[in-house]
């Protein structure tokens, strides 16, 4: 009897090391690798009995993807977000499909921390300064050179890297962090720091001097931090996003920062991912770029495909993943 296919449209060289950790311990299967050519993609899928999603979210698997994956009983994707799958069609189909979250929250939370150190302190345009001969050091102050300690911290979206940025953020001397999340209600988180739900986006960007956003892309967050909120955290405010480009609404944003009615702001994420070639920020001083990497730590990529895989060890024992997130109740039977 013939080996249930597990289809990899990650790259080989994303999954091979984490795979040749684990693969022995795993049920019996075979494992491919997808072409990234659309027609090859689709007879490849149709042989598939579980699926691994792309790690690099390049590779879609949309509605005539998965039409493809007639046989599979499961697509995990190996990171929280899961954005790059028609999670609505999967569950039309029957399909369940799996995310990792929690993998990478250190690497995210770490990088958001940094970003938000860099912007208040001036840091990308002060290295650029500095390399070409000039000394600012007197100036600094006056062109908006802060401290984090006293600021108050906003953060959008507060599950496992949301509190990992609140936590790093108090060890600093925050003592005001505000956070929005319509799933979570806490006044503290671990360690004992002190934390305040507010009702609405719009209350957390005026009150806060720093908003980092923690938010998967849904209907409901599409632009989100839309113009209207990034008027409200202001000239000296500073704006983080790990999360998905479009949470918020870019024009908007590189309005803002050319019009200088925000400070900065960091950016690890795009609507247009990747962001290669000529592109409309590479000429504003006032924002950090980075090529969605908050999330590539050695540790997290090791940490999210160790997890991704756990749950195909899981549904090839027919067991359902505990992190289905469109609502599939088991496996698919076919």
């Amino acid at each position: 009897m013939p080996l249930p296919v597990i289809l990899s449209t990650s790259p080989r060289s994303i999954v091979e090391g984490p795979y040749q950790r684990r693969h022995a311990s795993m049920s019996p299967h075979e494992l491919r690798y997808s072409s990234r050519d659309p027609k090859q993609l689709a007879r490849d899928l149709a042989e598939a009995d579980l699926i691994l999603g792309d790690w690099t979210a390049e590779l879609k698997l949309d509605r005539h993807a998965l039409d493809a994956a007639n046989r599979s009983r499961i697509v995990v994707h190996p990171t929280a977000g899961y954005d790059s799958i028609d999670v609505t069609h999967a569950a039309a189909l029957g399909l369940p499909v799996a995310n990792t979250p929690g993998a990478n929250a250190r690497g995210v939370a770490e990088w958001a921390v940094m970003a938000a150190l860099a912007c208040l302190k001036n840091l990308t345009l002060n290295h650029q300064r500095t390399r070409a001969g000039e000394w600012r050091m007197v100036e600094a102050s006056a062109e908006g050179v802060y401290d984090v300690g006293g600021r108050t911290i906003g953060i959008l979206g507060f599950g496992a890297i949301g509190q990992g940025v609140a936590r790093r953020l108090h060890a600093f001397g925050v003592d005001r962090i505000l956070y929005f999340d319509a799933f979570v209600d806490v006044d503290s988180i671990d360690g004992g720091a002190p934390v305040e739900r507010v009702q609405s986006v719009a209350e957390l960007c005026e009150r806060a001097d720093v908003v980092s956003i923690h938010l998967p892309l849904t209907p409901e967050t599409r632009h989100i931090v839309d113009a209207e909120n990034l008027r409200r955290i202001g000239t000296d405010g500073v704006i983080v996003n790990t999360a998905r480009g479009q949470v918020v609404d870019e024009d908007a944003l590189h309005a803002a920062l050319v019009a200088g009615t925000i400070k900065a702001a960091a950016l690890d994420v795009f609507s247009d991912e990747p962001l290669i070639g000529a592109h409309r920020w590479a000429d504003l001083e006032n924002v950090l770029l980075s090529p969605h990497l908050a999330g590539s730590t050695h540790e997290s990529k090791q940490q999210m495909l160790d997890g991704a895989l756990r749950s195909l060890d899981a549904a090839l024992r027919g067991d359902l993943p505990r992190s289905v997130v469109n609502q599939v109740t088991s496996l698919r039977l076919l």
